[in-house]
């Protein structure tokens, strides 16, 4: 429990810096690399597995895995989201015509997406609902919601965005010409004269009030699009990317959203599994007592999960997302589209195979090969890539070494070599508990008084108990006085049976001091 404490707050603090510095980490690889830390520093490096062989792809596990899905996870998504875009391009956004051509394409990428977010969910959000289903049924199943998504779209939701986006083309138009003739625009706002204002006491308060509202809704309110003035590599990006046609992104804008609310379902399924584990973990111990295999995890605690990714992403979520929306390369509509579906695709994929990969790391990969189709050079900010390639390699190093310290100071507090004697006299005494009870049941059990029988198995059970701590929290920080007086209950036990047995009496003498003398006539 103290273990997973230290786990919780190492990436809990590793996550808000990261964020801080508008880096993109893994909360899945802060997790691990907290419980890495933790195991070192309980058990040593053999606690961990570093690097297994496997049968299936890709052929490892442990560490090494992860390492491995730092490559395999960006690639692989940057190559999909690179073909996607470039097909996209090609066929619809370089076309003269081109904004019709997006209404013809919009249901294909409607159903692609279902179908690809239906199947992510089923294998990724349901979980152990689904890990029984043949792969045919969750196809068929996500292609026939993928259908009907589709026919909804074309029937009813095509015209609405047509209409929508041929309004807002005629009111831009209209405002537009009225400022060429110097007429006022009936939409635009109108100007209120300053007036004296006498403010109340209670005015101020709510002032103040306000004030404190702004500040925790900064998250959603910054203008993340801000950095393209101030930074001079982001201007440069933005100006040297291909533009589009404005209708033509106007009617991607909408099919991004639909991505971005499927992906956020399936990946919030998966983060805050990963996020809550160790809270989980805590939870189940507190209420068995024990540490189990497997536990089941309350419906509340992946509501509390829920909720504090919401309230990260609402707060300081702007500056990832200026990291990897704005800074990293130019996103319009078309190229957020497919940055979405293409780390979609390549997670489901890879979940399917075995493959280590990362939501965020993919995400990341999607990014840069959308990027990269504009320049080598121009397309992709190489700088905060570098940067985040480094905040990727010190997720594990920093979480594990701040759970480490952090759990260190708890359990090998004074000192850890003060510790090692203390659970090595503690494993002393039990293992010779252990050895005199094996010897009475095997030999004098049956001889045995029976008012000492009682305690000979309660003495027994205590050993059991001692030695187990994957199964009995007690088990893992035994008290010294409690090793000391089952050893002192069971030579009392030994000498009661075998005293007597040879004809002598057993009497016990305690001092003033506490020590107990046994003394035989």
């Amino acid at each position: 429990m103290y273990g997973m404490l230290n786990v919780l707050l190492a990436t809990g603090t590793w996550l808000i810096l990261a964020s801080y510095w508008e880096l993109p980490v893994s909360t899945t690889h802060s997790t691990v690399g907290g419980v890495i830390g933790m195991a070192v520093t309980a058990y040593g490096s053999s606690a961990v597995v570093w690097y297994e062989p496997s049968d299936s792809f890709p052929y490892m596990e442990g560490v090494a895995a992860i390492v491995l899905s730092w490559i395999i996870s960006p690639v692989l998504s940057g190559i999909f989201s690179a073909v996607l875009f470039g097909t996209v391009r090609a066929t619809v956004l370089r076309s003269q015509n081109s904004y019709a051509r997006s209404w013809w394409v919009f249901p294909i990428l409607v159903f692609v997406t279902v179908l690809v977010n239906a199947y992510f969910v089923i294998y990724k959000g349901a979980g152990s609902k689904t890990k029984d289903m043949a792969i045919g049924t969750a196809l068929w199943i996500s292609a026939v919601a993928a259908a009907a998504s589709t026919l909804i779209v074309v029937i009813g939701v095509i015209p609405f965005l047509k209409k929508r986006i041929n309004t807002q083309e005629e009111r831009s138009a209209a405002a537009e010409a009225a400022k060429e003739s110097g007429e006022k625009d009936p939409e635009a706002p109108t100007k209120v004269e300053e007036v004296a204002v006498i403010r109340s006491p209670m005015h101020a308060k709510w002032e103040s009030m306000k004030q404190i509202g702004i500040s925790l809704s900064k998250g959603a309110t910054h203008d993340v699009h801000e950095a393209i003035d101030t930074d001079e590599d982001v201007h440069a990006i933005h100006e040297f990317s291909e533009k589009f046609d404005p209708k033509t992104e106007e009617s991607f804008k909408y099919l991004q959203v639909f991505t971005a609310i499927c992906d956020s379902f399936s990946h919030g399924a998966n983060d805050v599994a990963n996020s809550i584990g160790p809270f989980a973990a805590i939870w189940a111990i507190y209420q068995s007592e024990g540490i189990a295999k497997k536990s089941a995890v309350p419906t509340w605690i992946l509501v509390l999960g829920g909720f504090g990714i919401v309230l990260g992403l609402a707060t300081y979520g702007y500056k990832i997302m200026c990291a990897i929306g704005v800074k990293m390369c130019r996103i319009t509509p078309s190229r957020g589209f497919a940055i979405e579906l293409g780390a979609a695709i390549v997670i489901v994929v890879g979940s399917q195979l075995g493959i280590p990969l990362s939501t965020t790391h993919c995400q990341v990969g999607s990014t840069i090969g959308v990027g990269l189709l504009e320049s080598v050079k121009k397309g992709v900010n190489w700088k905060l890539v570098g940067r985040v390639v480094v905040g990727w390699v010190m997720t594990l190093i920093v979480v594990g070494l701040t759970t480490s310290a952090l759990f260190a100071q708890g359990i090998y507090a004074p000192s850890i070599i003060n510790v090692n004697e203390r659970n090595y006299l503690q494993g002393g005494i039990e293992s010779n508990v252990d050895g005199m009870i094996a010897a009475l049941n095997q030999t004098v059990y049956t001889s045995v008084d029976p008012s000492l029988t009682g305690i000979l198995e309660h003495n027994a059970q205590w050993v059991r108990n001692m030695s187990n701590p994957l199964k009995y929290i007690y088990a893992q920080h035994v008290p010294v006085e409690d090793s000391i007086t089952l050893l002192s209950n069971t030579t009392f036990t030994t000498l009661s049976t075998m005293v007597p047995l040879s004809g002598g009496d057993l009497s016990v003498v305690t001092d003033d001091g506490n020590s107990i003398f046994y003394q035989m006539s």
